[in-house]
């Protein structure tokens, strides 16, 4: 039986494990319908997993309200609300305010990059009414606050998320609560104009707005308990008369939007009830299923049913109050107003949409309330939880995902088989505490995935017409009552610092998952569980190539395509468990030059000089890798790849000189990247030696290879047992030609014919010694991996028909690639290719032997087999044809007998001579695995260069990633 099927079964057991019900012969209404619908479930077949996808075009949203995050409380002319006296009378917890709170009145595009980072589609949040009118009424318009919220909604909208707006949610102007506030009948029409002022101001770009957001909350806890501001205690009238005034206002808000606005804006308007489930104690008592129902009604009922239904409170509800006063003659418990007929015709039907914020269920009995004020007392019901639900941070919210469908089907056969308007899951989430693991909120992930796969059972199985889900809340924030104390949002906020930094939990890249997957359909294993890379090792000893060699028959096999076949699109995906990942260098980003013992690298003294930019501040990371994780969390990458600096750990290049503190901020980092589940890959060279070391001759000087194999160890020693992902060198292509030979970078040497040769000698050499020293001291305990990042441009002849063409274009790669590849990959010596080109040229120019240095029979099977996977960073492709070149000066460019050229088809970058010909990519990768017995192959650089005057919207390099990886698709599947 598949899942759908086994899921609409009716024929089940009990749930919560109470008695068995065997049918109840009373009366028939929706919430009997429906309790009939679910109760032969069994627990299993009630929790099973739906294992599919939304219907096309869901909207998935977070939310958040004005005076739970914005801040500001008097900026720019702001009013005070209500909620603001509420704080400032030291009446939430500890004495907390929201006068700060997340500061979100200064962080615009802050939170949109959250909500980016997210993926949603939605984003759901309140205006503060005191912010725009102060007094409450238009007279007090304030424009900077109206400026706020314009460029809250664009950036939203430039992001491509769609602006929800809630008018109000609970923040009344305090001007307004000294008249009484929503007992004052005068406030319906305050209401109207400010709705019609943010109709006429925003509507152009907003399309959804809900009236209300939970004004049960509002007269329940408002006017009836007094737990929340204003702090009325009057459950016998003001309850009763705020939850009128609200309904009327709604109403008018509606009528405005219809009149006015509708027409030119064709936007939609509703309103946010809140509504547990109800579920009845006892299922084989009629009484209990009554009461359950009777618990709806006081709840949703009370706004739904006028709204919903026939602009009137429900028959049980104007029923039971109606008895409670002939029963309570000394002290009426309730008084209910009545609307007149007229009211009654504006109210019904106005709503495009019902909203349902929704956190938790409860079990309900019937009881005997007498003449006690309350929905308990008026509606004769008693509501209890269950000990086994799981709680959560609040003592109100248990976790109850399965009442949710539940209420789902209610809502939908109580108030829309006559109002046919489709369903928005307005709020929904679960606090935290404020302490402990703040970021790994497993709990809440738990909460989320079970009460939106309830969600999807309505749709999928049940037909109810959903169309929005929003979780609660994109921050933590000012929680009322409760202030700081609970958290519900997916990004932590550091509310002890004046910035107020945000940070991603676990629950914000599961919802991300969530939304990017528009469900649970294509979902593979567990999301959360970091990447699980495939360590395997490579085998060793292959031939050494012929020439040209027989990866000739890449260029054979392709030479075929158009150049529309090239660059045609390939639609697939990657398979399953393919590494995701980024990448940095210690020099470029972490700044921090001298800090904390840090010594000199020679690119500090290369750009320190007058005239050049330095990388003394950098992007800081050495002071801010909080920040960097949230983007690499944002991005959900499986792995990041980075490199040490060599100087922050031994600043004068030798382990005599250990800087803990160096040591202790990759510990920091390599921690945290364990701690959001991305596996650290790590460089132990990028280019940045120490200056100390530089002094002695650095790479040019054979001593660097037993001092660069003392710091591997070191770094193998120190943080192996964390890290799994070695990489010796990062190019060390452009380390020997760039830095030896043409002077380009540090230590800037031109000696162009020898030293490059000689640097990639000692490289080459120094990466087989670390190599052996990881495998003989800390592979069997570690189990790492060790290989080398080489560079390589796709080479492509100019004439692939022409075999002198196609034989250039291979001693090109042996050039570039083979003259490191094939020594650890092959046979521990360099290319033939190479051997007789620098052999042929040197003896030409009347030396007395190769200017190639030759490794002995012991070193060739040192170095041969010295890396378990291969290693490539690739951004271009270029065109070559043969040339016969001079003799001097001696050149290792002049060596290689060709001339290369642009591949002037593709689009040109920031960086000369580096086109996007991402075609070359899957040429490339198909060579390698020709080349070099089919490695397992790691891309470890890829991405394109824009000009300094491109920020955020880099399009370029959106068309660069998207073809280089489609290309990189192709080489994998075929």
């Amino acid at each position: 039986m598949d899942m759908l099927a086994m899921l609409e079964v009716e024929n089940f057991p009990t749930s919560h494990g109470i008695s068995q019900y065997n049918g109840i012969k009373t009366f028939r209404n929706s919430y009997q319908n429906v309790w009939n619908k679910f109760v032969a479930q069994s627990t299993t077949e009630r929790d099973l997993f739906l294992n599919e996808s939304f219907p096309s075009g869901f909207q998935w949203a977070s939310s958040s309200e004005s005076f739970k995050i914005e801040g500001g409380w008097v900026e720019d002319g702001k009013g005070e609300t209500i909620w603001d006296r509420f704080g400032h009378d030291g009446l939430a917890f500890e004495n907390q305010t929201a006068d700060l709170a997340c500061d979100s009145y200064h962080k615009v595009d802050y939170d949109v990059y959250l909500l980016r980072g997210l993926h949603v589609n939605t984003y759901q949040f309140s205006i503060s009414w005191a912010r725009i009118f102060p007094s409450g009424h238009r007279g007090s318009q304030s424009e900077k606050a109206v400026h706020y919220y314009d460029k809250l909604i664009n950036a939203l909208i430039e992001s491509d998320i769609q602006p929800v707006v809630t008018l109000y949610h609970w923040d009344l102007p305090q001007a307004l609560q000294n008249y009484g506030g929503w007992t004052n009948a005068s406030i319906v029409e305050a209401f109207k104009d400010y709705a019609d002022f943010c109709f006429s101001r925003f509507g152009d770009r907003v399309k959804t707005w809900n009236t209300f957001s939970s004004p049960w909350v509002v007269s329940h806890a408002g006017y009836g308990t007094g737990e929340h501001p204003p702090g009325v205690k009057d459950y016998v009238v003001a309850s009763y008369q705020v939850t009128h005034n609200m309904l009327k206002s709604h109403a008018e808000a509606f009528h405005v939007y219809n009149d006015k606005y509708r027409k030119t804006q064709g936007g939609k308007i509703g309103i946010a009830l809140n509504s547990d489930w109800a579920e009845p104690m006892d299922p084989s008592t009629p009484e209990d299923i009554a009461a359950a129902d009777r618990y709806l009604q006081f709840m949703l009922g009370w706004f739904a049913h006028p709204i919903f239904v026939n602009g009137d409170y429900p028959a049980i509800l104007k029923t039971q109050i109606e008895q409670k006063r002939n029963e309570c003659p000394l002290s009426d418990p309730a008084r209910l107003p009545v609307f007149t007929t007229e009211e009654s015709q504006r109210i019904r039907g106005t709503a495009d949409f019902l909203g349902l914020n929704h956190y938790t269920s409860r079990l309900v009995n019937n009881s005997v309330g007498g003449c006690t004020p309350g929905p308990q007392g008026v509606g004769d019901f008693q509501a209890h939880v269950d000990p086994s639900w799981s709680s959560t941070a609040s003592d109100w919210i248990y976790s109850i995902p399965w009442g949710l469908r539940r209420l789902l089907n209610y809502i939908s056969a109580e108030y829309l088989n006559v109002t046919k308007v489709p369903i928005h899951i307005t709020g929904n989430g679960m606090p935290t505490e404020y302490s402990g693991d703040t970021l790994n909120d497993t709990n809440r992930i738990e909460y989320m995935k079970s009460y939106i796969n309830e969600a999807l059972k309505a749709i999928l199985l049940d037909g109810v017409d959903v169309q929005r889900f929003t979780v609660q809340s994109l921050m933590d924030g000012f929680e009322g009552k409760q202030g700081y104390s609970q958290r519900y949002g997916l990004h932590h906020v550091n509310f002890e610092e004046a910035d107020r930094p945000r940070t991603p939990k676990q629950s914000a890249y599961f919802y991300s998952e969530v939304i990017k997957q528009n469900g649970f359909g294509s979902l593979k294993g567990d999301v959360l569980k970091g990447a699980q890379m495939q360590l395997t090792r490579q085998p060793t000893a292959l031939p050494s190539s012929e020439v040209p060699s027989k990866s000739k028959v890449v260029w054979e096999k392709f030479s075929h395509q158009s150049n529309f076949q090239r660059k045609v699109y390939h639609y697939g995906t990657f398979p399953q468990g393919f590494n995701w990942g980024v990448s940095s260098s210690a020099y470029q980003i972490e700044g921090g030059w001298n800090a904390d013992g840090k010594g000199p690298s020679f690119w500090d003294t290369f750009t320190q000089k007058p005239g050049n930019a330095n990388g003394d501040v950098a992007c800081d990371s050495y002071h801010r890798l909080d920040e960097d994780f949230y983007m690499l969390r944002a991005l959900r990458v499986k792995s990041y790849r980075f490199s040490l600096s060599w100087s922050r750990i031994f600043p004068d290049g030798r382990r005599t000189s250990l800087n803990q503190k160096g040591v202790d901020y990759y510990n920091r980092l390599i921690n945290g990247l364990l701690v959001y589940n991305i596996t650290p890959m790590v460089t132990l060279y990028h280019w940045d030696l120490p200056q100390a070391l530089q002094d002695l001759g650095g790479w040019d000087n054979v001593e660097m290879i037993h001092i660069f194999n003392d710091f591997c160890d070191f770094c193998f020693a120190t943080f192996g047992n964390r890290v799994t992902f070695w990489m010796t060198f990062n190019q060390p292509h452009t380390i020997a030609w760039s830095g030896y030979g043409l002077g380009q970078i540090p230590p800037n040497v031109k000696n162009p014919g020898i030293a490059p040769y000689r640097v990639a000698h000692n490289l080459i050499k120094a990466h087989a010694k670390a190599y052996h020293t990881y495998d003989e001291k800390y592979r069997k305990s570690q189990g790492g991996l060790v290989s080398i990042a080489l560079n390589a441009d796709w080479i492509e002849p100019k004439d692939v028909h022409v075999p002198r063409e196609v034989v250039a274009a291979d001693r090109a790669l042996q050039f570039q690639l083979g003259w490191f590849a094939h020594p650890i990959f092959k046979n521990g010596d360099y290319p033939d290719a190479m051997k007789w080109q620098v052999g042929n040229k040197s003896e030409l120019q009347g030396l007395t032997e190769t200017r190639l240095p030759s490794f002995t029979e012991e070193e060739k099977s040192f170095i041969k087999g010295t890396a378990d996977v291969f290693c490539v960073n690739h951004y271009t492709t270029k065109i070559v044809s043969h040339a016969t070149l001079r003799l001097a000066p001696q050149s290792y460019e002049y060596d290689r007998d060709l001339s290369e050229a642009e591949e002037s088809d593709s689009p040109t970058t920031a960086i000369s001579n580096q086109r996007a010909a991402a075609w070359g990519l899957r040429r490339l990768l198909n060579w390698i695995k020709e080349e070099y017995g089919d490695p397992e192959i790691y891309i470890t650089e890829n991405g394109v260069a824009t000009d300094s005057k491109t920020t955020w919207d880099d399009s370029a390099r959106v068309f660069y990633y998207k073809t280089y990886v489609d290309e990189a698709l192709k080489g994998a599947l075929t």
